[in-house]
């Protein structure tokens, strides 16, 4: 085993551990924890066993087991991209809903004030 496959396994298995406590302590969402999880160990069965790759890429018709990891890869990354796309599409539309119901309030109030003045009240 290489230094890089040890320095390797020790990220992966504290990154393990660390999604695994989240996940415990209820911090995280556990289908995501699951997924990270299983990701993470997936990285640590390559890690150890760096062939296996290329026996699954030589299988789905992929020449190297790098570039299966490479198109696993950008799909993640396609993937993340469009899911905080569309979380932040939410918040800004709940954002948008929220600024909109304060200032409703406001001019209500500031109408009842000027209502109040007109009057004579204070």
């Amino acid at each position: 085993m290489t230094v890089f496959q040890i320095f390797l396994l020790s990220v992966l298995s504290l990154g393990t551990a660390t999604v695994l406590l989240l996940a415990w302590r209820r911090s995280m969402p556990r289908f995501a924890a699951a997924v990270i999880v299983a990701v993470l160990t997936g990285g640590i069965v390559f890690s150890v066993k760096p062939d296996l790759t290329t026996a699954i890429a030589h299988r789905l018709g992929i020449a190297r087991g790098t570039d299966l990891l490479l198109y696993i890869l950008v799909l993640a990354v396609l993937y993340g991209f469009i899911a905080i796309y569309l979380k932040l599409r939410r918040v800004r539309r709940e954002l948008t809903l929220l600024v909109r119901e304060i200032a409703i309030r406001e001019a209500v109030r500031n109408d009842e004030d000027a209502s109040k003045r007109a009057r004579g009240e204070s």
